[in-house]
């Protein structure tokens, strides 16, 4: 590589290339983000993230489809927001967003609160205990069998 001016004092300087690593995809870290979000969901919203996204439809007891007058989806949240009626009751119809988290929050934030402290730990404890015997075999699997961009 030739040698270029510095900018600072107009001197000939070797500059150096870095070597740049690919990034990996973690899956060990999806699955601990996925399990942090749902807990947040679960302890503001009073349902699971699939659920409150929209990618799945809990069933109520027996066979209609509903929630709880305290479960909150995107959905629910921004048709209301928007100047729709909603299909809410419960603590959102007593006094909207604010009350209806505060509500969940008081009924399962200590849970919530535990999961975010606990999973972040448990998945530092477990990947400590299982690197050796499963997760450096699992990663070297991964590598011979071409997907060199994904790890444990």
């Amino acid at each position: 590589m030739p040698a270029r001016r510095n900018r600072k004092n107009g001197r000939f300087s070797r500059q150096t290339t870095r070597r740049r690593t690919r990034k990996t995809t973690n899956l060990s870290q999806v699955a601990q983000q996925y399990l942090i979000a749902d807990a947040i969901s679960r302890g503001l919203f009073n349902t699971n993230l699939l659920t409150f996204v929209g990618l799945r439809q809990d069933f109520g007891h027996g066979f209609t489809v509903g929630n709880n007058s305290n479960e909150l989806t995107a959905k629910e949240i921004i048709d209301r927001l928007m100047g729709g009626t909603g299909s809410m009751g419960g603590a959102w119809n007593e006094g909207g967003l604010p009350k209806a988290l505060k509500y969940n929050f008081k009924q399962n934030g200590a849970m919530m609160l535990a999961s975010i402290i606990g999973i972040p730990i448990a998945f530092k404890v477990g990947t400590k205990l299982l690197r050796k015997p499963i997760l450096t075999p699992a990663n070297r699997m991964l590598k011979a069998a071409g997907m060199t961009g994904v790890k444990v």
